[in-house]
């Protein structure tokens, strides 16, 4: 992870493993980075597992990764053929 300071603020680069930020209520969201997108895990207070969220930057749009795994059907090498 790369930190730096700039006149807008903290800057985090190479965020793979990622961050977690928190309230002192107890409410708190992790970011991390992947290849060409970023995912967002939102957990308010008291809520346990895990809520995650995908950027797709060429759209903008946010999208439930719970949802994004419905969407895949199974490939046939996964079901035995080719």
């Amino acid at each position: 992870m790369k930190i730096t300071v700039e006149e807008s603020g903290i800057v985090l680069e190479e965020v793979y493993s990622g961050i977690e930020m928190r309230t002192s209520e107890g409410n708190s969201i992790g970011v991390c980075m992947r290849d060409d997108t970023f995912e967002i895990n939102i957990l308010p207070k008291g809520v346990e597992g895990n809520n995650w969220w995908r950027v797709n930057m060429q759209t903008g749009k946010i999208e439930n990764m719970k949802d994004m795994v419905k969407k895949i059907e199974p490939s046939t090498a996964m079901e035995g053929g080719e």
